[in-house]
């Protein structure tokens, strides 16, 4: 063009001008995706499926350093909950394309998965917690239940609760197998490596804090290593894992009174709808 109006340009820093160039297309995905997939899907995430045919199976932040794109690990995490409950969003979708193994916290493709985190039901309370919240929110939603009614309900901000349906999506949670009483009856998934599942839920709680810390204090989270913790991180942790199970308990009654509390809550929202 002979001249260059400044209303008809976008600025873009030099990483994300460079993939503007070099972005990968639906053609190139080593899935197939269809238009009713890319109705959900972002360019990135068909980079982000070629590398997991490449690398995978391997954890969020490498993944986040592989790609083209200036991408944070936390924004990595939330296309890998899209890209992992597809299946879930799209009806015409009958096929899962990315899973997470429960006892190594890596992401891959389906076929490169064995011990898939889709439906499970952590030991873990916290965890158990937020698997269920995360249900409950998506159900509210999807009946029509007003998202600013669920923020107040639950103390949580507004794009905690997108976040809350991509995770309900990808995981699956079987909330009907729930009584009121706590886990449902009948047999456990079998647990064979019990400590590398609680590290990659642990590591799953520790990266969650670090996002929300990012959220609230306007910062713009960085890069990390994905496979170590802080000299405080483990000190905590270790605090946490020895004695005063008082307290664990006391702390597991609060968080379950106050979910009970929100399921009520949501249930009456929904019958007032």
């Amino acid at each position: 063009m002979g001249e260059h109006d400044l209303e008809n340009l976008t600025l873009l820093c030099r990483p994300c001008h460079s993939w503007v160039h070099q972005q990968a297309t639906p053609g190139e995905s080593p899935v197939t995706i269809t238009e009713a997939d890319r109705s959900v899907l972002l360019p990135q995430d068909v980079e982000v499926l070629q590398y997991l045919a490449t690398h995978g199976p391997t954890r969020t932040g490498d993944i986040a350093s592989g790609m083209t794109a200036d991408l944070s690990v936390s924004a990595v995490r939330e296309r890998l909950w899209v890209l992992m409950g597809l299946d879930n969003r799209i009806e015409s979708r009958d096929r899962q394309i990315v899973d997470k193994d429960i006892e190594t916290g890596e992401w891959g493709l389906v076929d490169q998965i064995e011990n898939s985190a889709r439906g499970h039901i952590p030991d873990d309370q916290q965890l158990l917690l937020q698997r269920m919240e995360d249900e409950q929110v998506r159900q509210a939603l999807e009946r029509g239940c007003d998202r600013s009614n669920i923020t107040e309900v639950l103390g949580i901000s507004r794009r905690t609760t997108f976040n809350k349906v991509k995770r309900a999506y990808a995981y699956d949670f079987p909330l009907d197998a729930f009584g009121r009483g706590g886990r449902p009856t009948g047999s456990r998934p079998e647990q064979s490596t019990a400590t590398a599942e609680h590290e990659s839920d642990q590591q799953q709680r520790l990266d969650d804090v670090a996002e929300q810390e990012s959220i609230d204090l306007g910062r713009t989270e960085t890069w990390g290593t994905p496979k170590s913790n802080s000299a405080a991180d483990v000190s905590r942790d270790s605090d946490s894992r020895s004695g005063r199970p008082g307290d664990d308990d006391r702390m597991s009654d609060e968080l379950r009174a106050h979910l009970q509390e929100a399921i009520e809550s949501l249930q009456e929202a929904n019958s007032t709808l």
